[in-house]
């Protein structure tokens, strides 16, 4: 009994934010962010290169729920990101990569047209932030991928990506 309660509860906590989201934003298909508004990012468990194509040889391994809400600002893009269910007290990576990017450009941290940032997750599992970039010249559009970094393998122990490149 103690057990179904507190799944409910959890069930509560975790459904509140997502719905906060929903409220004033336009469906994908409206065409890109701007300053009064913004594009919900759902996201996956597809492990995809810098182009947005997929690795389908690497599967998912993790429970989280990450979602973004992206916008743009004078001469910038922000994905506001929010995770719930994942690893408590766990550091996760987050990646902005623009678009249009061949598969031979790298994607990292410090990469041209890739803003990065962290969220340490608290006790709850649940963690927030904004990460934030100037817009690349010729960009259209723009994706997240949010890992948690792997022990001993350069592969992530975790990896969540949006489901679609949005257009900024």
């Amino acid at each position: 009994m103690r057990q179904r309660v507190v799944n409910t509860l959890a069930a509560a906590i975790v459904a509140i934010p997502a719905a906060a989201f929903t409220i004033g934003t336009p469906p994908a298909g409206a065409g890109g962010p701007s300053d009064a508004g913004g594009t919900l990012l759902p996201f996956a468990q597809v492990y995809r290169r810098c182009d947005f194509s997929s690795n389908t040889h690497t599967g998912g391994a993790g429970y989280a729920r990450p979602t973004a809400v992206l916008r743009t600002t004078s001469g910038e893009v922000v994905a506001d990101v929010q995770i719930a269910t994942a690893v408590p007290g766990t550091h996760y990576d987050v990646r902005l990569i623009q678009m249009p990017r061949p598969s031979s450009t790298p994607c990292g941290a410090g990469d041209p047209g890739v803003a990065v940032a962290a969220i340490q997750t608290d006790e709850a599992g649940a963690g927030a932030t904004t990460v934030r970039g100037p817009i690349a010249t010729g960009a259209t559009g723009v994706w997240l991928f949010v890992s948690r970094p792997g022990e001993f393998s350069q592969t992530p122990a975790e990896f969540y990506t949006t489901d679609y490149v949005a257009k900024i």
